[in-house]
């Protein structure tokens, strides 16, 4: 049986780059962008964290990152 999942999307210079500019922009702890592949287990609960409440203009922000990067991106914050 093949199972397809999400795991980190493969990034490259300008890929890392605009994530970083993101978590900047967003004021978010984490940027994730995930891509289809084998399954990872979900990062996010073993750092601690859960997903960022992002208004339309954030959310909008997150799209042009997932367009591209071709991924699907994610903003975390740190639970406290």
């Amino acid at each position: 049986m093949n199972e397809t999942g999400w795991n980190w999307a493969r990034l490259d210079r300008k890929g890392i780059a605009l994530v970083q500019e993101a978590e900047q922009t967003l004021g978010a702890d984490v940027v994730l962008v995930y891509a289809q592949g084998a399954p990872l287990a979900d990062p996010s609960t073993r750092a601690g964290l859960q997903p960022a409440a992002l208004d339309a203009s954030q959310l909008e922000c997150l799209r042009g990152v997932e367009q591209q990067t071709g991924g699907v991106a994610v903003a975390y914050k740190r639970a406290n």
